[in-house]
């Protein structure tokens, strides 16, 4: 039933073929930075050594008090803690390798995907034996760990460091060596029934556009119960930049994943670093302390099973997740007046804001108070009268507004297509 669900029909295939251009963000280019100082930095090589004091801060390793639920409470025995990580085929490998042919930028040490094309038999059998060791091991060779760094600017061209979104360009023989393990890894996940159905990003057989469906039924149907319905949508601060290795590494041991998968994982992440280029000129390298190799097809794999429990935290409304993208629904009990509704709906908001405050303090994931909105849907005419905020954050209100972007749609309030269509009409 789930494979029906999120399977697409051949009469929406045109539909969305046509419509996905509109929904493409872009990003500028990077032009200028601005210092702590807050001067005006134009010179590239200046530009990356302030870059790289910023992200050399900010990939710290977090402190976290001990003892903790994922690191420090007692271990199960599950069946197939002994289970091997499978080895890779020939004719696997290069099917993997023939998929990157074609990409030409370069990694740390200046080598491209490209070079693919150029190896001879001999190189295939050399990398499958590599591949096979580093997962039968958990040992990676040190240079696959090393990462290049490019910056685009989010928004403004001359913006501080935290206003850039740092492209990583991965080392190309370790983007295959993920692409090898993630095949495996998911079937882990799948055999383990790990990932919840309400989460559809990164994920076979789940899409995009059936989780906005879900989302809009579930608010339709509460809607048409006359309840008010606040739909709040949380955004955490640089989800993947955030992962901790260790909490990671717990949990999911915890959770029955295997011990080889998770050696090779801890090998995978730890110990890297990286450096920032700027029109060819580069910083020096630093260490990086936490968070996934952005870029790589793994990362995303690896964040939604270490938070694939989330929504059980969550008892106090209906979730709906892709990928780091959380779109909360609560609702005010159906049969009470409609003010008795709203003061309802007032406590189930204030007990969703706490559960998730406790949820993102256990896994040490972020919020941004600043992003994170509220919907208001009702029949009534209005916004409600009472303002919602979190407990550790008590002067930053979260903000009800009139629409919002979700998974690249705009959603109002009476859940409508109207201001979608108009702005992809002006675009």
């Amino acid at each position: 039933m789930l494979r029906c669900r999120n399977t697409s029909a051949p009469i929406s295939a045109t539909f969305w073929s046509r419509t996905k251009r509109f929904l493409k963000p872009s990003s500028s280019s990077l032009h200028a930075l601005i210092d702590p100082a807050g001067d005006i930095i134009k010179d590239h090589e200046s530009m990356c050594e302030v870059a790289a004091n910023f992200y050399e801060d900010f990939f710290k390793e977090q402190e976290v008090v001990r003892p903790h639920p994922y690191t420090d409470t007692p271990l199960t025995n599950f069946d197939n803690t002994d289970e091997p990580i499978p080895d890779v085929s020939l004719d696997e490998l290069l099917e993997v390798v023939h998929m990157k042919r074609k990409k030409k930028s370069v990694d740390a040490h200046g080598i491209s995907n490209f070079m693919f094309n150029f190896l001879s038999s001999s190189n295939w059998t050399f990398l499958l034996n590599l591949y096979n060791c580093s997962f039968q091991s958990s040992i990676l060779p040190r240079a696959w760990k090393d990462t290049r760094i490019i910056l685009l600017a989010k928004k403004e061209s001359i913006c501080s460091p935290s206003a850039t979104r740092p492209i990583s360009l991965l080392d190309v023989f370790q983007k295959v060596g993920e692409k090898l393990f993630l095949t495996r890894f998911q079937d882990v996940l799948y055999r383990r029934g790990l990932l919840p159905d309400n989460q559809s990003g990164f994920r076979d057989n789940f899409r995009l556009q059936t989780r906005v469906i879900l989302f809009l039924e579930d608010v339709y149907s509460l809607m048409a119960n006359s309840a008010p319905v606040c739909t709040i949508l949380i955004d955490f601060r640089s989800a993947f930049d955030q992962l901790w290795y260790t909490g990671c590494i717990g949990k999911l041991r915890r959770l029955g994943v295997p011990l080889a998968y998770l050696n090779w994982i801890e090998a995978w992440l730890c110990n890297r670093r990286a450096f920032i280029e700027v029109n060819g000129n580069r910083s020096r390298w630093f260490n990086i302390g936490k968070g996934g190799p952005q870029g790589g097809i793994l990362t995303p794999c690896l964040f939604i099973a270490f938070h694939c429990d989330m929504g059980q935290f969550l008892s106090g409304c209906t979730s709906h997740f892709f990928a780091d993208d959380l779109a909360a629904i609560v609702s005010g009990q159906i049969g009470l007046s409609y003010t008795d509704q709203c003061l309802d709906l007032e406590k189930r908001i204030k007990l969703f804001l706490d559960q998730l405050e406790y949820y993102a303090c256990l896994s040490v994931q972020p919020i941004n108070f600043t992003k994170t909105v509220a919907l208001f849907s009702a029949r009534a005419i209005g916004l409600p009268k009472f303002d919602i905020n979190f407990d550790s954050n008590n002067e930053e209100k979260i903000s009800w507004v009139n629409e919002f972007k979700y998974l690249g749609y705009w959603v109002t309030p009476k859940m409508g297509w109207g201001t979608m269509l108009k702005k992809t009409m002006t675009k």
